[in-house]
């Protein structure tokens, strides 16, 4: 149950100031007059008033033009960066963009800001409190408009032009910023309707400024445009906080779009207030949204890499600002780095974890995967001082020059390197545990379903599991294909079968009460055992999800790693009495192909590895799908092994890993 605090914190901004707000605003927000917006700032008056807020801004950020060929020369460490970037800078001059597993769309010359070009919906330019953006009975996705208009591509202009020194980049941020304010009147449309969206958008403009700002080719009238129209946004944001039932990770977003805008109207007493405000949100949220182990509560792997961005951004936003944050926050912070660097696979990779969209706050490298997160824990090692962190990413990444400057790809390089192998992890409060061994990773889930028992973005995976061994990711999540536009597929992809744990009597978890909710949570999840040792890890848990059926059962599922053969043996227990259906499901790579041994054996082979799957029970082959990403889906293999008996009843499964080749051999002799 959530704490009275979020009750009673509800009143003033839920209650009050909201509606009264949209009340006031109910046809929108006037577009300010120069003089108006100027007003606002103790030099308004002022002939120099663009120069005396850039020299501002430059004191408070390192992202300054003055240090331009400084970290020219800094990105250079990354050639393949700087060609994917300048790759796909040029695909925003000629107006294509992949959004959300598109790929690359061609969107003509006048951009429609407000429809969906995968459906063709467009919603009216009417006051933004009033839409209805979810419309889960027409199979459109509000995501598209809102992510096209985080505006992440001014990341790849900007770097582009720094690199380069043409000006047509900077022509092209000026058209795409134009005609955004021109389609967009303040609080008309759906890019005003979300505070957390604004929020994004704003931490982009912002960087924007810093590459931009100086380019003869974008006049002063053009930029207190930009400015004015960030100004609305930190009043949209801070009038229209996402303060709800449950806070998740859009109040948290308010929060650092508050303090980001703060600090860039840092000269101005209401920008002064707004970092403030964000900063005692995010001091609160940090303790109520992530539990003392690091793990965001909403038990979503790409969630939390979102949240964790939030939080690091406002971090440094501040530190630059002053004052920064308490130390209980960086206390909080740094196990959040710790369980990024435990989830990261050998290939840089992460297990698909429950609902994920891709979400980012800021995109510097183009070409990295949704599912990579070694920019946070490049960040993260040199906000935490921890080499540990480097470990992952001991050349660094991009995202370091842009939010730390020069200086923090300095500190990077001088921490010491640490070559030891990552070590198995627990993280008891988020649930999670991550067995580790030669080039293995197995990722296991023993914490409830998320959201504090509401699901949120938690899925019905409960003592589920992700296998990786050399070869690469061999068991698999389903992950997450999309939202509102395809509400049946959500919860398919959401639904037990699509998770590597165990189906009973073909009834869920918890059963769903709606798209991001379930009727109850019920598991009570608790781990009874684990132990790891040099030679071995032993993991034992159950969840009593099921115990609401008709002679109800528990569920108790036994994982045990033997680290030098890459051995696992899982065994699947259902304590209870009456005849039950059991239902134990692997869902396999897209790339994995599958040989049948037997009626209970298969050979799983990947890349240069193989996984040699025994089971007690017989194993059917079947098609399902797996989504590596928002937008994308893929056939892939999917083990059912069933079992109908009368409980207590057990099923046993033996994995063992080999060589691609010595796995053939094997096959052959049998």
């Amino acid at each position: 149950m959530p704490d009275l605090g979020v009750y009673l914190g509800a009143v003033r901004p839920r209650l009050l100031e909201r509606p009264v707000w949209r009340w006031r605003h109910r046809g929108g927000l006037p577009e300010f007059t120069p003089e108006a917006f100027r007003s606002r700032f103790p030099y308004g008056g002022e002939r120099d008033f663009l120069a005396r807020f850039a020299a501002g801004y430059a004191a408070r950020y390192p992202l300054a033009r003055v240090r331009r060929a400084e970290y020219v020369a800094a990105l250079g460490r990354w050639p393949s960066v700087i060609e994917a970037v300048l790759a796909a800078a040029d695909q925003t001059c000629r107006h294509e963009f992949d959004v959300l597993g598109s790929g690359p769309v061609a969107l003509g010359a006048a951009i429609d800001w407000h429809r969906d070009f995968k459906s063709g919906r467009t919603w009216p330019r009417d006051p933004a409190w009033r839409l209805d953006y979810t419309n889960l009975d027409e199979p459109s996705d509000v995501k598209v408009p809102w992510e096209l208009s985080r505006f992440h591509f001014i990341a790849w202009l900007g770097q582009a032009y720094w690199v380069t020194g043409n000006e047509r980049y900077a022509e092209v941020f000026g058209e795409l910023l134009k005609s955004w304010l021109d389609a967009n009147p303040p609080g008309l449309g759906i890019n005003w309707a979300v505070p957390m969206e604004l929020s994004i958008r704003a931490a982009n403009w912002i960087r924007g400024f810093g590459w931009f700002h100086g380019s003869p080719r974008l006049s002063g009238r053009f930029w207190e445009r930009v400015l004015a129209s960030l100004w609305r946004h930190g009043e949209v944001v801070r009038w229209n906080l996402e303060y709800q039932r449950r806070l998740n990770n859009h109040y948290l977003s308010n929060g650092m779009g508050l303090l980001v805008m703060g600090a860039f109207f840092g000269d101005t007493r209401t920008g002064r207030a707004w970092a403030a405000r964000g900063r005692r949100i995010l001091e609160r949220e940090i303790r109520r949204q992530v539990h003392p182990d690091g793990v965001d509560y909403e038990k979503s792997v790409s969630y939390h890499r979102l949240v964790l961005e939030c939080l690091y951004v406002a971090l440094l936003d501040a530190e630059a600002m002053g004052p920064g944050f308490s130390p209980g926050f960086g206390e909080r912070l740094e196990p959040m780095f710790e369980f990024v660097a435990a989830y990261t696979r050998p290939d840089g990779s992460t297990p698909l974890v429950s609902d994920a969209d891709d979400s980012r706050v800021f995109r510097f490298s183009p070409a990295d995967p949704p599912t990579d997160h070694r920019h946070a824990l490049a960040v993260g090692s040199v906000i935490c001082r921890r080499s540990t962190l480097k470990r992952a990413v001991p050349d660094g990444h991009v995202d370091l020059l842009w939010l730390l400057g020069p200086a923090g790809l300095e500190t990077f390089d001088r921490l010491a390197s640490d070559s030891a192998e990552p070590s198995t992890r627990a993280f008891p409060q988020g649930g999670y545990y991550v067995m580790r061994g030669p080039d293995c990773h197995t990722f296991l889930d023993a914490g409830e379903i998320g959201f504090d028992g509401d699901a949120g973005h938690g899925h019905n995976d409960t003592l589920g599991f992700e296998l990786y061994a050399p070869g690469g990711a061999f068991i698999v999540d389903s992950g997450t294909y999309l939202y509102t536009s395809d509400p049946a597929a959500h919860r398919a992809f959401a639904a037990t079968a699509a998770h590597n744990t165990v189906r009973v009597d073909g009834r869920e978890i918890a059963e769903f009460a709606g798209l991001w909710h379930v009727v109850e949570d019920r598991t009570a999840p608790r781990v009874l055992e684990w132990v790891t040792t040099p030679e071995e890890d032993r993991w034992t848990a159950e969840h009593r999800g099921y115990a609401r059926l008709p002679r109800g059962v528990v569920h108790r599922r036994s994982v045990r790693f033997e680290r030098a053969p890459r051995r696992w043996t899982i065994v699947d227990s259902l304590l209870g009495s009456g005849r039950h259906l059991a239902e134990g499901f692997l869902h396999l790579s897209p790339l994995a192909v599958v040989e049948r041994r037997g009626p209970a054996e298969v050979l799983v082979t990947l890349g240069e590895g193989a996984l040699r799957i025994r089971c007690s029970a017989p194993m059917e082959i079947e098609r399902g799908w797996v989504a590596p990403r928002y937008g994308i889906r893929l056939e892939a293999p999917v083990l059912r092994i069933r079992i109908e008996d009368d409980a207590p009843l057990e099923l046993t499964t033996h994995i063992e890993w080999l060589p691609a080749g010595e796995g053939r051999d094997r096959q052959e002799d049998a």
